[in-house]
């Protein structure tokens, strides 16, 4: 073996090590941040439950911050995953819609009513500045266009017009299920989500 085929060999095992162990603390973020706050949270606690060293640490993440864009990023991509596995298992139409707050409905019991990671977050850091809060933004307004896709597609066509404003229902579905998460998590209980599903069914008439 030439000494070219074993650097890249060494390189290769480098690169999967650094791979694992930044799969580990974001991992590790994502229990914790979302288990007990991402400031009661400390950089310590993650580096021993992610079993990293702390250089390995600080190389992968030089600040907390950095820590907690890449945590939202992974929890949005897991959350939405989620969300369209389980609203795309019914047929298109209103039941889709509809299943958005069945969604909802098994996910904060699944979760003990902890609520939305991205909402607990912009409680934490208020700064409307800060690139936290950016990453908070990126996640609403992405679950705003795929509640918009679904009510494009749902609503039915009469008469070669749609008689309900699919742009003006989008924006009050996800006031309702942003008011559903907030008052469910708020109370312990699924009832708010019961309420804003029956808020839905009278505009949809369903």
């Amino acid at each position: 073996m030439t000494d070219k085929s074993v650097l890249r060999r060494l390189q290769i095992m480098s690169t999967k090590e650094t791979s694992t162990a930044r799969e580990r603390i974001i991992e590790t973020a994502l229990k914790l941040f979302y288990g007990q706050g991402y400031l009661a949270t400390g950089i310590n606690q993650i580096i021993a439950e992610s079993q990293v060293a702390k250089a390995t640490f600080y190389a992968q993440f030089p600040s907390k911050e950095d820590l907690c864009i890449a945590y939202l990023q992974a929890r949005h991509h897991r959350w939405m995953g989620w969300l369209r596995e389980s609203v795309e298992s019914h047929p298109v139409g209103p039941a889709r819609l509809l299943g958005v707050f069945s969604f909802l409905r098994q996910w904060m019991a699944e979760s003990d009513y902890r609520g939305c990671a991205f909402l607990n977050i912009a409680t934490e850091v208020p700064a409307m500045d800060s690139r936290i809060r950016s990453e908070v933004i990126r996640h609403k307004d992405g679950l705003q266009r795929y509640l918009a896709g679904i009510i494009q597609e749902s609503i039915p066509v009469e008469g070669g017009a749609k008689p309900i404003n699919p742009e003006g229902l989008a924006g009050i579905v996800y006031v309702l299920v942003e008011g559903a998460i907030v008052a469910s998590q708020n109370y312990h209980a699924a009832w708010p989500i019961d309420h804003a599903q029956e808020a839905i069914e009278k505009l949809v008439g369903r």
